[in-house]
């Protein structure tokens, strides 16, 4: 695999459990990454603003244009990562998440959210307790709820769907996902053998606009005239 989504520079170790399954599980499987266009990574978010494709499951999965994603890992052994993605919405089916090192494809369909050049699926409709499919290891993989609650550093969330995948064999592994409405992939555990990580999102949000003269700018939000003011008043 080449790392789909990009650890920050520090002391060279092998792929964790969490990148791999957040790589793999969820943000493709097979292969590597799609080559990214020049200056994908840094552009200025070019996709289209506010597609929607209408099924249920985009709510767990949404991919909104311009989006970072920001996940901590932590691993049995203590050991700490970051991992970063960043959406382009290509239109009201299709969208990407991109990564330093090539893009990841995806595609909204009437039975649930697929990876668009393998057709396997990362959540599967009907969202309810008991759906099965074959998970991207090769495993089973099953909606165990869709009212979880959890809170990762990104705060608390609430009416969330939790995906466990058990895959058996020489490498037994097991892979727990939680999907939370209008935000997407908030954790994911993954434990195989003596082996266990952890990935939980940090921040999502849309890129900070810093000016020339390096301050950090916030889209300008009309609010209106103060209380009391009379008509016409600035």
């Amino acid at each position: 695999m080449s790392s789909a989504m990009e650890r920050t520079p520090g002391r060279a170790r092998a792929p964790s459990l969490a990148a791999l399954a957040l790589a793999l599980a969820l943000l493709g499987c097979g292969g590597a990454p799609a080559p990214a266009r020049p200056a994908a990574w840094n552009a200025a978010p070019d996709g289209q603003q506010g597609a929607s494709s209408g099924t249920r499951a985009e709510r767990y999965f949404p991919l909104v244009d311009g989006h970072i994603y920001h996940y901590a890992t932590t691993s049995e052994r203590g050991e700490q990562g970051l991992l970063v993605a960043r959406v382009h919405r290509a239109d009201a089916r299709r969208g990407e998440l991109r990564f330093p090192s090539g893009v990841k494809r995806f595609a909204f369909t009437p039975e649930g959210v697929i990876r668009s050049d393998t057709g396997v699926f990362v959540l599967k409709e009907p969202i309810a307790p008991g759906t099965t499919w074959t998970g991207e290891h090769g495993g089973r993989a099953r909606i165990a709820a869709v009212d979880a609650a959890i809170e990762v550093p990104a705060g608390r969330f609430t009416g969330c769907v939790q995906t466990v995948e058990e895959r058996l064999g020489d490498t037994p592994a097991r892979f727990v996902s939680t999907f939370c409405p209008d935000v997407g992939v908030v954790a994911i555990e993954a434990a195989s053998g003596a082996s266990y990580e952890r990935a939980e999102l940090k921040s999502y949000a849309p890129p900070v606009d810093v000016g020339p003269d390096g301050l950090r700018r916030a889209p300008a939000v009309d609010v209106g005239p103060p209380p009391g003011a009379p008509p016409g008043a600035p």
